[in-house]
């Protein structure tokens, strides 16, 4: 169903489905609602807006992509996705247009579009970039809920806390943090202890990699 070097696993799709909205921007009615019933046909939840104002006036704050025409009455699509860059709304973005050309995909995709494809649309590949831009939506909004999740465990850390992480980090012994702090070494196990609790990590390296903020998040779905 959809084209790809590696076969979707149909679980991974109902899941990217589920938590998905296609925003089909065509000032063509006709167009926009062969699109949506394609769509809604595989499984996707869509909705249409018939202009670059009237998504704009939208919240679209869910998970999802946009299917956007270039040539319309009002904001073009190029203008839009300007629009939408300026307004700090991220959101994969597949231009489909009947009169496009190689300078207008250049700009398109330079600009970080998912795709850029002429009309009439190929199904399976229209189906497939629908796939892979809501996918890459969805990852990249875990990763953005994971690492608020870890900023806010880090910044609950105590001050006594924070320091005994810090050495930790550096490689220090528990001897040689009590020596540096002026405590027992049973203290510093207890604040290592609540350290890993609050963290979620157990090792020294895992303990630097936090601080540093450069965890390596390994999500999948």
């Amino acid at each position: 169903m959809y084209p790809s070097s590696e076969p979707i696993d149909p679980s991974v799709l109902r899941l990217v489905q589920g938590k998905s909205l296609v925003r089909i921007v065509d000032d063509d009615e006709t167009v926009a609602k062969s699109y949506e019933f394609m769509l809604r046909c595989s499984g996707w939840n869509c909705r249409i807006f018939n202009s670059a104002e009237d998504y704009l006036a939208s919240e679209n704050v869910q998970i999802g992509c946009l299917i956007l025409d270039v040539r319309m009455p009002g904001l073009s699509g190029l203008q839009l996705q300007q629009k939408l860059e300026i307004l700090e709304r991220e959101i994969p973005i597949i231009f489909v247009t009947g009169h496009g050309d190689v300078d207008m995909a250049v700009l398109a995709l330079k600009r970080g579009a998912q795709d850029f494809m002429l009309k009439p649309v190929d199904p399976q590949r229209l189906k497939g970039a629908v796939f892979q831009a809501c996918q890459s939506d969805l990852l990249h909004f875990l990763r953005s809920q994971k690492e608020e999740a870890e900023r806010e465990a880090t910044s609950s850390l105590s001050q006594r806390e924070r320091e005994v992480a810090q050495l930790l980090a550096q490689g220090l012994l528990y001897k040689q943090i009590a020596e540096r702090l002026g405590c027992s070494e049973r203290t510093v196990k207890f604040h290592k202890a609540r350290i890993a609790e609050k963290l979620g990590v157990k090792t020294p390296a895992e303990i630097a990699l936090r601080l540093s903020g450069t965890a390596n998040n390994k999500l999948g779905i």
